[in-house]
């Protein structure tokens, strides 16, 4: 992973240099440096993306009944608007991951975890060319194709060790994008309701928000700061609440984007928990960088 990380930025600094816009935000009316998932839509356009993000949390009591979750994923996105209101998007990803317990026991696993598949229709925006305000619906589902991983022994790994829930898990929300010269505003809410997985567990029901505001002060790069929270339920197996987790966690999500070359957008960030009220559950900063382009 690692090696792919090194790979992934120097290719992106190694891009030619071009003082043009990239072609999207031509064809889309709109110049603004977008991540995967905050782009304006506009029939046909295609975008590739891959994020590789680091973070980790400890349930439990230091020296006591402390269990901590390590995990190093990378995704892998396509997104296509078959209509200048819709688009569709699809995202695989690839999962490294170590649970670590009090007593020092350690399991480790890797794999594909679940696709996750979802549908973003804009239903309102201000005007039909380079638009001010857009609104957009959000829906979409994961979908339980991870593979169930085992020791060497043949038993199977611990939930929290697994790439894959095992459930099929809907969400749906709103967002809403703006844009005022240099500047650009987001913000979104996402509503999940997972279902029972792998041994009658099940994740909590949780509403996620996102707000942000983007400055844009060159066609080449950008710096944005936002704000992320999650509330959730707690987890149950087999309808007994866990022990740990549900409550309310919220994030400072600074970062930089770059455009080294014509439709290609570098973005690095880190989100940092600076209100945590999850019962029992201790949450590490998340570290990500991410690559897209638009073909």
């Amino acid at each position: 992973m690692r090696t792919l990380l090194l790979t992934f930025l120097c290719a992106a600094l190694l891009w030619p240099a071009s003082r043009a816009w990239a072609c999207a935000s031509c064809a889309c009316g709109d110049p603004t440096l977008t991540s995967m998932g905050g782009e304006q839509p506009f029939e046909g356009r295609l975008r590739l993306s891959t994020m590789l993000r680091a973070w980790g949390h400890t349930e439990g009591q230091t020296n006591v009944d402390a269990q901590r979750l390590r995990e190093l994923r990378m995704d892998v996105a396509v997104a296509y608007a078959p209509r200048p209101w819709l688009v569709l998007a699809v995202n695989l990803p690839l999962q490294a991951r170590e649970v670590r317990d009090v007593s020092l026991a350690r399991e480790r696993g890797w794999g594909l975890g679940d696709i996750d598949v979802s549908a973003k229709a804009f239903v309102w925006k201000d005007r039909e060319f380079s638009p001010d305000h857009l609104v957009s619906v959000v829906g979409g589902v994961k979908l339980p194709t991870g593979p169930r991983l085992r020791a060497r022994d043949g038993t199977a790994l611990g939930l929290d060790a697994q790439p894959g829930s095992g459930s099929v898990d809907p969400m749906a929300g709103i967002a809403w994008q703006g844009f005022r010269g240099s500047w650009s505003f987001l913000a979104t809410t996402l509503g999940f309701l997972p279902t029972r997985g792998r041994e009658d567990f099940r994740l909590g029901a949780s509403v996620r928000t996102s707000v942000a505001a983007q400055y844009q002060p060159s066609p080449r790069w950008a710096v944005r700061l936002g704000v992320d929270t999650r509330a959730e339920k707690a987890a149950d197996t087999n309808g007994e609440p866990e022990a740990a987790g549900g409550g309310f966690i919220a994030y400072a999500s600074p970062d930089v984007l770059f455009s080294p070359g014509m439709d290609v957008v570098l973005q690095a960030g880190v989100r940092v928990p600076f209100v945590n009220q999850l019962r029992r559950v201790s949450s590490t900063p998340i570290a990500q960088v991410s690559l897209a382009y638009d073909l």
